[in-house]
């Protein structure tokens, strides 16, 4: 029998090339975040609805003072009327990746639900959000286009 001696640089060699060996298998982690769905209003809002939109700047989901007083409208006319609801519904224009337009829709949605919510004490029950991303715009433009009218959560109260 031979007994073998084997040195620790050759014992961290050997280490070294199984571990490579073993990363080159795994596949690479995709870093990007999963699509977001559109997630518009199952049924469209009533012909009676009351609407108000909340404008945001472009690549933006900030609720400017603007946007607030709009907010502030609507929580009123929410507490005057206990038994309405409003339905938030994000959009965006077509500057962008769609998925990125998407994301960003559903982020406007959000911002306009908490500052209802939270901001103007509306109970959660009573706001409903969804969003569209670039796929429902006001108007037709071409691709990468700016559009400020598709920059805004609509907002039926019904």
């Amino acid at each position: 029998m031979r007994n073998w001696k084997i040195s620790w640089r050759q014992g961290a060699l050997a280490g070294a090339v199984v571990l490579l060996g073993a990363c080159a298998q795994t596949e690479p982690q995709s870093m990007a975040p999963p699509p977001v769905a559109s997630n518009p209003p199952p049924v469209a809002p009533a012909s009676s609805a009351v609407w108000y939109a909340v404008g945001f700047d472009s690549n933006s989901s900030v609720v400017n003072a603007e946007g607030q007083k709009i907010v502030n409208d609507v929580a009123t006319f929410l507490q005057r009327n206990p038994a309405s609801i409003a339905t938030l519904i994000g959009r965006a224009d077509t500057v962008g990746s769609n998925d990125f337009n998407m994301r960003l829709s559903h982020r406007r949605a959000d911002a306009v639900r908490d500052a209802l919510v939270y901001g103007s004490k509306v109970a959660p029950d009573r706001v409903e959000s969804r969003w569209t991303g670039e796929t429902r715009p006001s108007m037709a433009t071409g691709n990468a286009l700016a559009a400020t009218s598709d920059r805004v959560v609509d907002i039926a109260i019904h």
